[in-house]
């Protein structure tokens, strides 16, 4: 009976540890990659983080109304620029910009600001 009673101890324990082990993943998982769509404008957006490298890798995308076109890009992690410029659309309509950060992706928002060369800017915010 001792026997039977510490087996089923052992592996009632076991499934704690393997919930809190997946719970943790998961957890995890959320703070590895995150990412927002929106549109703006009549262009769609799209901003992620994910880890990377002991970093973020933060990456933008628009997707406008058609090829040619240019917009000033800023790209920034809190009030920190980690990239600015003018970008044109390729001949799908898109602008896809790609910068590097320290810090995990769920420590710091992230934003993206696309503007037009004859209209409003566009902003897209991701995190904290």
């Amino acid at each position: 009976m001792q026997k039977k009673k510490a087996v089923i101890g052992g592996v009632a324990a076991a499934a704690v540890v393997v919930g809190l082990g997946s719970w943790w993943a998961v957890g995890n998982a959320v703070e590895a990659q995150t990412t927002e769509r929106g549109t703006c404008g009549g262009a769609t957006w799209e901003l992620s983080a994910e880890a990377e490298d002991g970093g973020t890798e933060v990456s933008a995308e628009l997707q406008s109304a058609g090829p040619g076109e240019e917009w000033q890009v800023e790209l920034t992690r809190d009030d920190t620029s980690l990239l600015t410029g003018t970008r044109t659309t390729d001949e799908d309509g898109e602008i896809d910009v790609d910068a590097y950060s320290d810090g995990n992706p769920g420590d710091a928002t992230y934003a993206v600001t696309f503007t037009p060369a004859d209209g409003a800017p566009c902003t897209a915010t991701l995190g904290s």
